[in-house]
């Protein structure tokens, strides 16, 4: 994390901090010292307290006793919600995007993603791929046509990359993972929108089902850095 420049800058320490719990860099539990975040940013303290409030809303942070600020800590029961959430909510935007007759432009552009997952598996890049398939899934919710769903999203999003930041899954074979979200995009196009749901269901399910067995061993480790 690096001094901040000049802009809003509350808006500026959010987006950092937001990123480095985002990203990892700041562990679930770990204190947010004011005093030493305010002089590394160079920001006043009430500038910080404000930008750690606005991240208290986002439920990144939470506040306890003494005002004391910390990450939020993650449960195995956190990430099963979280999942769940994201499930139904991926599930609305294929339902939407089949019913509002856009399931061709819909499928262009998955098609495109799914060829640049192709080429990460082959070249066996685990972090490219991550970053592919959260822009699978984006594109999916974006082409759903619905802003509210776009919103409801963006919280369930970054709390998704943070957990997967954590947890540092090798998920398989990478070609596997392609050739997953790639029949997800055929169905679509076939404007099958159960089958499409079906195989979004159990494609989240089994990320969830293997993140949430090895959680309490992950949160341990990260702990102890």
């Amino acid at each position: 994390m690096e001094p901040i420049q000049s802009r809003s800058l509350r808006e500026r320490v959010i987006e950092i901090l937001r990123d480095a719990i985002i990203n990892g860099e700041l562990l679930p539990g770990q204190p947010l010292v004011g005093t030493e975040l305010a002089s590394q940013f160079g920001v006043s303290q009430a500038t910080l307290r404000d930008a750690i409030y606005a991240l208290s809303l986002e439920g990144l942070v939470e506040t306890e006793a003494y005002h004391v600020s910390t990450v939020k800590q993650l449960t195995t029961k956190d990430i099963e919600d979280l999942f769940n959430v994201r499930s139904m909510l991926e599930s609305y935007a294929i339902r939407e995007i089949v019913a509002r007759g856009l399931a061709a432009g819909a499928a262009r552009d998955l098609y495109a993603i799914c060829a640049q997952m192709d080429a990460a598996a082959q070249d066996d890049s685990l972090p490219e791929i991550n970053q592919i398939d959260r822009d699978f899934h984006q594109a999916l919710i974006e082409r759903s046509g619905n802003q509210l769903l776009g919103v409801m999203w963006s919280s369930v999003a970054q709390r998704v990359r943070q957990v997967m930041s954590l947890s540092n899954q090798q998920q398989g074979d990478l070609r596997q993972i392609a050739q997953n979200h790639r029949e997800i995009a055929q169905v679509i196009a076939a404007d099958d929108a159960e089958e499409a749901v079906r195989l979004m269901k159990s494609h989240i399910r089994y990320q969830a089902d293997e993140i949430a067995e090895c959680w309490d061993q992950i949160a341990l480790m990260e702990a102890r850095k």
